[in-house]
């Protein structure tokens, strides 16, 4: 199955994450940094592992951009619909409180209360206009918007 991944991750625990990864299964891989991201293509039949993997990278998000599997894989063209806690992200909302960068916060998003981590280390005062930028474990990490 050949993938095709917009990365956003720290440049070294995602080196070492690919580097372990390509020697546990025997994959290649080509990674390119383009735009703040990095474009990874990777042939491997563990995507699932990859993506565990991947998930366990502190403040990695990525984007199937392209995936080719083979037989009915390439002959359906179907576009990839964000569910459950994906759909939250780049959701806007205002804060119910105060949100610190040990402690954390909380937010209301579509009638549920979350709890939430700021983005870039600054704490947020209730009452701000925030927007979900990604998800870590059960916590949404929030950037104020102004």
């Amino acid at each position: 199955m050949r993938i095709i991944l917009a990365i956003k991750a720290d440049a070294l625990k995602l080196a070492q994450l690919l580097s372990k990864f390509s020697k546990d299964y025997r994959i290649t891989y080509t990674l390119t940094k383009q735009n703040g991201e990095y474009l990874m293509e990777v042939n491997t039949d563990n995507f699932g592992e990859l993506v565990r993997r991947l998930n366990h990278l502190k403040g990695c998000t990525f984007q199937v951009k392209e995936m080719h599997g083979g037989r009915l894989l390439d002959k359906l063209n179907v576009k990839l619909t964000k569910t459950n806690v994906d759909a939250l992200i780049d959701k806007t909302t205002v804060t119910k409180t105060d949100i610190d960068p040990v402690d954390g916060g909380v937010i209301k998003l579509m009638g549920e209360l979350w709890f939430c981590r700021p983005a870039n280390d600054k704490s947020i005062k209730e009452g701000a206009k925030v927007k979900v930028v990604g998800v870590e474990g059960v916590s949404l990490i929030v950037e104020e918007v102004r």
